[in-house]
């Protein structure tokens, strides 16, 4: 897969000047507890329970008094049923009526454990343990949400504990097994890993990095970092991840989101300068400009260090006669404008700003790659924010993707989970989502090979040659200026962008009583005219298949000549040369589908509805994207000519 961006993306809510709030330790999403109803009572206190890893049981030798015992009961029955809300309710109030019973503390851990609220579940399992130390269960309650909050050594002593009261408990006996084999794994891993790198140039710095994060209470016991290139890093599996686990937990504290940026020194100082930027980015661009510039006396150095120095893989930094190699992409007006805004921006703030002065525009351009390469968009305490992620945002792309990430208020922390299992060794990706080349090519410095997101851009116009120019202008607001539109288009009939492009030229074709019947429709909406007739629709697909032919005309090379020089394997994977190509032949491929859908759509348009029905039928049970257009433009036109 291409190299990460270089990496992310937001918190919000707290804003102490560049000093978040630490986040609670949290830890990994491994089996969860087997969800069996709970059974009251338990053995005396000289005979610990031997229940199975999970539900809530009758733990202890402790009797709930009075209404606490229906409440307990309520809450098994419950939890039997799968309805744990209900049954953490019922637990509760049991729990109110009872502080000091173990076993309701106990069953509460096990119900937070089925809601995946590992803090709480932890925090009732430590309450069962201070109230009935030698009760074996508490220690495995304890154990368990440990062990799922990624803090392993400490789960360990807690299931060794608990088996120094009873060897031969069940539920203890496997679970600190299990452990210890993913522990011993872990520990063969690293010292293959140790001796399988010695050439990182990078290896100080990411192990600075990684002892800064755990010291702060991050976790990431199964991951590693992997140097290939300067440009290109990423993170790989220790060991087998399972669906569904969480791989990954970075406290608040170690979040750098918009919020701290804007409490910082700089971030104030923009903010009552009162100038108005053009992208909100601009902050974290700043604040991570004043903190790389303390150098070791930020407490952001040991991520700032890890940091790409150069973005040699960004196309805004390409020589000539590289950029030559797009000659006919609208990627070129892209990376263009991405040039120009950042120079604006940087003039901008400094003219507001003195002390900006002292940092330069690439020191500027630099900062601003970091952010948009890398940023999060979270939602913290129901409030929107973006921010950067340590670690987290040293994942590579790949769609479809494989692991999820979120803001979990109940840990004060950031998780990436996994939504399929990953084996040993493999490259853990995560998905910047469905995006065009041009936008991963500009912004984030790779093409994807196969990328059914593609799009290009054309531009048409209202002609003045047209004998009702006057009127449609005035349909379209009355500016010469709105005559002439420009569309970036995918491959897909089906996609809002394309039938935005189709809805306006079948505007522009309209005659007479279409136009007629058009202006005067309740509600008119430009962008989403539909086919009007066989005699617009053909010269619709004739406009646009011309737009296609002109742009494919911009280019240096052809179709089949890009697909070639890819297949050769002549330009190195991820190089620059090799995006550029990407890029262009992704541009051409739908071009061409435009030019091929117009040869192929006009002979049915023009066919009579009992000849196209065989077709139709055909079409009717195809998810192609020629099919969506005959299913949703030809048969409509022919079928109402029939």
């Amino acid at each position: 897969m291409p190299p990460k961006k270089g990496g992310k993306k937001k918190p919000a809510g707290k804003d102490e000047e560049d000093k978040p709030q630490a986040a609670p330790e949290v830890k990994k999403d491994t089996k969860a507890p087997a969800k069996e109803a709970p059974k009251d009572k338990a053995p005396a206190k000289s005979a610990p329970a031997k229940d199975a890893k999970a539900a809530p049981a009758r733990e202890s030798s402790g009797s709930v008094t009075g209404n606490a015992a229906d409440l307990k009961d309520k809450g098994a029955k419950f939890f039997a049923k799968g309805e744990y809300p209900a049954a953490l309710e019922a637990f509760s109030k049991a729990i109110e009526l009872d502080p000091n019973n173990e076993t309701l503390y106990s069953n509460r851990s096990a119900t937070f454990s089925a809601l995946k609220k590992w803090p709480q579940a932890l925090a009732d399992a430590e309450k069962t343990v201070s109230l009935k130390p030698d009760w074996p269960k508490g220690y495995f309650r304890q154990g368990h949400a440990l062990e799922q909050l990624l803090r392993y050594p400490e789960a360990h002593d807690s299931y060794k504990r608990g088996l120094a009261l009873d060897k031969a408990d069940a539920a203890l006996v496997k679970a600190s097994a299990d452990l210890m084999q993913l522990l011993d794994e872990l520990k063969i891993t690293e010292k293959e890993l140790d001796s399988a790198s010695p050439n990182n140039p990078d290896q100080d710095r990411f192990q600075l990095m990684v002892n800064w994060l755990k010291e702060g209470g991050a976790q990431f016991p199964k991951l590693y970092l992997r140097y290939y290139s300067e440009d290109y890093r990423g993170v790989h599996c220790l060991t087998k991840v399972p669906n569904d686990d969480v791989i990954l937990y970075v406290p608040f504290k170690y979040i750098m989101t918009s919020e701290v940026a804007k409490a910082s020194e700089i971030g104030k100082k923009i903010v009552n300068s009162g100038v108005d930027l053009r992208s909100k980015h601009s902050y974290l661009a700043s604040y991570l400009l004043q903190e790389k510039h303390k150098g070791p006396k930020s407490f952001w150095y040991p991520y700032i260090h890890i940091l790409p120095q150069h973005y040699k893989n960004m196309p805004i930094f390409f020589d000539e006669p590289t950029l030559g190699w797009l000659k006919g992409s609208f990627s070129l007006q892209k990376i263009a404008d991405r040039i120009d805004s950042l120079k604006k921006e940087y003039d901008n703030i400094r003219r507001a700003v003195p002390e900006f002065g002292q940092y330069t525009h690439e020191d500027f351009v630099w900062a601003r790659l970091v952010v948009i390469t890398r940023i999060f968009g979270l939602v913290i305490e129901g409030n929107k924010t973006d921010g950067l992620v340590p670690y987290a945002d040293m994942l590579n792309h790949k769609r479809p993707r494989e692991t999820k990430w979120t803001f979990e208020d109940s840990r004060n922390g950031f998780i990436i989970t996994s939504l399929r299992t990953i084996q040993r060794g493999d490259q853990v990706y995560d998905s910047y989502g469905r995006k065009c080349n041009s936008r991963f090519f500009v912004n984030y410095g790779f093409s994807l090979d196969d990328n059914e997101d593609n799009e290009v851009v054309i531009r048409l116009q209202l002609p003045k040659s047209d004998p009702h120019f006057a009127m449609k202008l005035r349909m379209l607001g009355g500016r010469e200026t709105s005559a002439k539109r420009e569309f970036q288009i995918p491959a897909n009939y089906k996609e809002k962008k394309t039938k935005e492009l189709f809805s306006f030229m079948r505007f522009v074709h309209a005659k007479d009583s279409e136009l007629l019947l058009l202006s005067s429709s309740d509600g008119f909406k430009l962008d989403e005219i539909e086919p009007i007739s066989i005699a617009n629709e053909l010269k619709v697909l004739s406009d646009i298949s011309d737009a296609c032919k002109v742009v494919v005309k911009g280019f240096d090379t052809t179709l089949e000549h890009d697909i070639k020089l890819l297949e050769s394997g002549e330009l190195p994977m991820y190089s620059n040369l090799r995006n550029c190509v990407v890029m262009r032949r992704g541009e051409k491929e739908v071009l061409h589908w435009f030019i091929d859908l117009a040869e192929k759509a006009i002979p049915l348009l023009q066919a009579n509805w009992r000849d196209l029905k065989r077709t139709a039928a055909k079409s009717y049970q195809s998810n192609s994207k020629f099919d969506a257009y005959v299913t949703g433009a030809i048969v409509p036109l022919v079928k109402k000519q029939a």
